[in-house]
């Protein structure tokens, strides 16, 4: 239905029941608004409930061929316009090496500097943004660069090496940029905290959401600054003029709120891009037509009416012959109408067909004398798409019908300005059908399951399960001959050889095989090893049987510090990590509305940024070789095993003045190693310092760390967390979430300084 009499002649129609008794589709309602919906509930006093209407309704006809009524054969129902922009976005998390970095680039945690010394004093450092937000230039010290720009941060350098050195120059280039790690909440697909692209720009970055929601704005994408600063982001500068000017480059910390939208309006008829736009406060027709690419050539420009909502007489009322300075203030619908045209056309061919084309309409009755004249090439026969429009009265009409079986066809008759569609084997000419028609054809396919893999075949008509694997070339040798159909409509179930399987298509019918199950698993082994690579075995393997397949350990080997890491462990940590960020983000958006301080929030937020999935997913415990523990442990399918090098060092991470590593030696205890990393930061919970051993477990230091009894050992990471300010009731409730994260990051810290030396 094309305007909004018929719209609410279908609201009146829900409350009653259609003149023509069949029920109607309540999900149409979805474009009205609860308050026209209300209005219609209102003038209809003979029901009391909506549930009575309901039970009155007579049951859908669901016969194969669809009726509707329509104003124009030739209009399609408008789509909300401009929320499939982020459909085809790519979301990769990797920088392009070659695009030059402008000096405004923003530094982040995880970025890489390269820094080269030329002059009295020759030297090249590679040095990594730490946790804390500093880079550690040697006999310099800590250096803060997290939030200062590119140029800043060479202005720094270049200062603190001219006060320290006579005759030395710096340059400083950035060897890696890092994923940046943003919030996007509101109406869009899939809220939460993202690692993007550091070139991601506002619309880009919105990809990785999935993006905005057909209730949420394009008009106004709100993008929120670590410092409060709210920029506004109009999506339609970018679709419509391509102006990206305000598609601002996001930088780590960043939040961006997606509001809903206030207005909607459909613009139908004689345009180039019929849709439903978004409108803003004072924007008039022009402007709509412009959204929609300006009129067509068909178009009558001093014919054009408006469906709009009077908030007086509390009905929808409609005006023809509007200008286009008319403003769009509670208008529903526009409507552009076409100079009449009655030419009949003949019967339209797509396809595969020798002469796709034009067939003269007066030399066909039926569907079946035209198809007799017509020579098919690599057609696909279970479904054809005949789609016809009765211009006398005014009814769409869609036919699926199967060249296999004649019966599906034969007493179609033809009506003027007609379309068939005949696809091949790769299913693609479908996609020009309309809406109505694509609909009809999704409910009629067979899903097909072997092994791992789905088949969505569409078939009308009589078929033979057979017939679609000979289609599909499928390898039957290792496959139970058996299948299983299922027929959800007919309540059907038959289980039976496959090549006995013969039906009559009805909708949401499936047929699955059964494959024998796979008793093998795979695991992979890196690091010190004589044989790294990828080993297949039994799904009963213990550890120790792998280590009779990979050869001899290296002899720099760290057998104590063998890591093994497990996806099912792994998805479990991210799916942590995921509920408590939403957590967090929830209270950040509650505190930005209340005009809170987010300094804790910002914090964690960007000690979550370190948390990278390939560390995830440790088992804690010694695998060692040397040990029994190794013929108990039940390796899993995906598992990773990493024979790291022997270290000789102690890490020390987290709240402390330099976050460093050191040498190990023997009488090194837990006061000196905090002494050498020059000592807490005023905000570290001392009371929380502990130590994760080579193996991955965990040893809490007690209150007094300064007692002896913590036993350090060669690859063991020493973590200072942070303090929690408690000072507001949101921030106490977030505490287990923040210990969460905070846990989390410092275990993959450690495990990355374990297999990355």
């Amino acid at each position: 239905m094309k305007n909004f009499e018929k719209y609410l002649f279908l609201v009146f129609s829900i409350f009653s029941f259609n003149i023509y008794g069949q029920a109607i589709d309540p999900s149409l309602l979805s474009q009205l608004t609860p308050e026209q919906i209300e209005m219609a509930k209102n003038a209809y006093e003979s029901k009391n409930s909506i549930d009575e209407l309901v039970e009155d309704l007579p049951p859908i006809d669901e016969s194969l061929v669809i009726v509707e009524s329509s104003g124009d054969a030739n209009e399609v129902s408008g789509e909300k316009y401009g929320y499939d922009f982020f459909s085809s976005m790519p979301t990769s998390t990797l920088a392009i090496g070659d695009l030059p970095l402008p000096n405004d680039y923003k530094i982040s945690l995880r970025d890489q500097f390269r820094v080269i010394l030329t002059g009295s004093r020759d030297a090249i450092f590679n040095l990594n943004v730490n946790l804390d937000g500093t880079i550690l230039l040697p006999e310099l010290g800590a250096i803060s660069v997290v939030g200062l720009s590119l140029q800043e941060v060479k202005d720094k350098l270049s200062r603190l090496i001219e006060q320290s050195y006579i005759g030395v120059n710096i340059d400083v280039s950035i060897q890696n940029l890092s994923a940046k790690k943003i919030t996007i909440v509101g109406a869009v697909k899939t809220p939460g905290t993202y690692l993007v692209n550091p070139f991601s720009s506002i619309t880009s970055a919105l990809a990785y959401s999935g993006g905005i929601s057909e209730i949420g704005s394009l008009r106004d994408i709100k993008l929120i600054r670590n410092n409060q600063e709210v920029f506004s982001f109009d999506l339609y500068d970018l679709l419509i003029r391509g102006d990206r000017s305000n598609d601002l480059i996001i930088e780590a910390g960043d939040t961006i709120l997606i509001n809903a939208a206030s207005q909607f309006v459909e613009i139908l008829g004689a345009v180039n891009r019929p849709a439903i736009y978004e409108i803003l406060e004072d924007e008039d027709i022009g402007d709509i037509v412009e959204f929609a690419l300006g009129f067509n050539q068909n178009a009558n420009k001093s014919n054009i009416s408006i469906t709009y909502l009077d908030l007086e007489k509390g009905s929808l009322l409609t005006k023809t012959k509007v200008s286009l300075d008319e403003s769009l203030n509670n208008v529903q619908a526009v409507d552009v109408f076409n100079y009449l045209n009655n030419e009949k056309k003949g019967i339209r061919v797509f396809g595969a067909v020798e002469e796709p084309g034009f067939y003269d309409v007066e030399k066909y009755n039926n569907l079946s004398d035209l198809i007799d004249d017509l020579r098919f090439v690599n057609v696909y026969p279970w479904m054809a798409v005949l789609e016809q429009f009765d211009n006398d009265n005014l009814v769409k009409s869609v036919d699926l019908f199967s060249l296999n079986d004649k019966s599906t066809y034969q007493s179609i008759e033809l009506k003027p300005n007609s379309r068939l569609y005949f696809a091949n084997s790769n299913l693609r000419l479908f996609d020009a059908a309309g809406e109505l028609a694509l609909s009809l054809i999704n409910e009629y396919s067979l899903t097909l399951n072997y092994k791992t893999s789905t088949f969505t075949l569409p078939v009308v008509g009589k078929f033979s399960v057979s017939s679609f694997v000979d289609l599909l070339g499928l390898d039957m040798s290792d496959i139970d001959t058996k299948a299983t159909y299922i027929s959800p409509l007919d309540s059907k179930i038959i289980v039976d050889d496959y090549e006995n399987l013969n039906f009559n298509a009805s909708k949401y019918i499936n047929v699955s095989f059964r494959a024998p199950v796979n008793d093998l698993i795979t695991v992979n082994v890196s690091g010190s090893v004589d044989y790294p690579g990828t080993y297949t075995l039994k799904s009963d393997s213990t550890l120790s049987d792998l280590y009779k397949l990979i050869g001899n350990f290296k002899d720099e080997a760290f057998l104590d510090g063998i890591v093994i890491t497990r996806e099912a462990v792994r998805a479990r940590q991210l799916k942590s990590i995921e509920t408590s960020e939403d957590a967090l983000n929830k209270s950040i958006l509650y505190s930005i509305q209340q005009g809170q301080n987010v300094g804790d929030f910002s914090m964690l937020s960007s000690l979550a940024q370190s948390i990278q999935p390939e560390n995830l997913g440790r088992i804690a415990g010694n695998f060692s070789p040397l040990l029994e523990f190794s013929k108990e442990t039940t390796l899993s399918d995906g598992d990773n095993i990493i024979v790291p090098k022997k270290s000789n060092v102690i890490n020390i991470i987290g709240s402390v003045l330099n976050p460093i590593a050191f040498e190990f030696t023997k009488d090194i205890s837990l006061e000196n190693a905090i002494t050498k990393a020059g000592g807490y930061q005023p905000y570290a919970d001392r009371k929380r310092v502990y130590i994760i051993k080579a193996n991955g477990l965990v040893e809490k230091t007690g209150r007094n760390i300064f007692s002896g009894n913590n036993n350090l050992e060669p690859g063991d990471t020493i973590v200072v967390p942070r303090r929690i300010s408690t000072d507001s009731a949101v921030m106490k409730t977030l505490i287990p979430v923040m210990q969460i994260l905070s846990d989390l990051s410092f275990s993959a810290a450690a495990l990355d300084n374990l297999t990355s030396n």
